[in-house]
């Protein structure tokens, strides 16, 4: 650790819960950005115009995924105290800032919004139809478990790795980790449509007598369950995209309704 002690890390990871406070089309999350690392600059550089230049330079364009924001930040003020030695330029900072700003948009977004969120929605949906009046705090417990420890652990891995972060996040596998949640939150929904969507044909109500029509209608269901799990499985194995096959999904749904296949 260089000047900057855990309890002052942990102010700026505290105040990183406002950076979308103030945001504006010139500087996106600029304003909250300084906002959080204004302790630690504040504690790297002397009052007067050094300290000035530090805050005229974290106004800059800024955005990013605000839960990978602390990663940036931890950095930042590593490479504040590097500049404060005399070690390198104020445009080592600009650059550096600026590659991680978009990587760390790439890694979050893709991870928590376009994996993690729709998977831990899933398994609040099926909570939800099994009448657990908790499934709200469920919900945000599980959401916010992987988004706290980012947010947290980012400030610390930024300042005490600098730009070798990078290296660290790899060993976390996200891409991995984002397919495999992308892929589960469609076999939940493959588990979901079929138990608690009624399908039902033409033929069972018109031909079928009516001590029959319970056994037929759990033949049905049974056949939807399969083809969903089926088409899951051939989508996954055709590489086709998690947000494709809950489009075919909705548009199969459209067409079996029309048909009045499900009701």
């Amino acid at each position: 650790m260089g000047q900057l002690d855990r309890w002052l890390l942990l102010q700026v990871a505290f105040r990183s819960f406002f950076l979308q406070a103030s945001w504006n089309y010139k500087g996106m999350m600029n304003m909250g950005f300084l906002y959080a690392i204004q302790p630690g600059l504040d504690r790297i550089h002397p009052e007067g115009p050094a300290r000035e230049a530090a805050y005229a330079r974290h106004l800059e364009y800024f955005n990013t995924n605000p839960y990978f924001a602390s990663i940036v930040m931890g950095v930042t003020l590593e490479l504040e105290e590097r500049l404060a030695r005399g070690e390198i330029a104020e445009d080592i900072i600009h650059d550096t800032k600026e590659g991680l700003m978009t990587a760390c948009a790439a890694i979050g977004d893709g991870f928590f919004w376009g994996a993690w969120r729709p998977f831990v929605a899933a398994i609040a949906l099926t909570l939800a139809f099994n009448n657990y009046l908790a499934t709200p705090i469920i919900f945000l417990i599980l959401y916010n478990i992987p988004h706290l420890y980012f947010r947290f652990q980012g400030v610390f891995w930024g300042y005490r790795l600098g730009t070798d972060v990078i290296r660290l996040l790899r060993r976390f596998q996200i891409q991995r980790a984002r397919l495999a949640l992308r892929y589960a939150t469609v076999a939940l929904l493959c588990y979901l449509i079929p138990n608690h969507v009624n399908l039902h044909t033409p033929f069972l109500i018109t031909y079928l007598p009516m001590e029959w029509f319970f056994l037929g209608e759990k033949l049905v269901q049974g056949i939807g369950a399969t083809m969903l799990v089926g088409l899951a499985a051939l989508a996954y194995r055709a590489k086709i995209d998690v947000l494709m096959i809950s489009f075919l999904l909705m548009l199969s749904a459209l067409v079996l309704y029309h048909w009045g296949i499900l009701i």
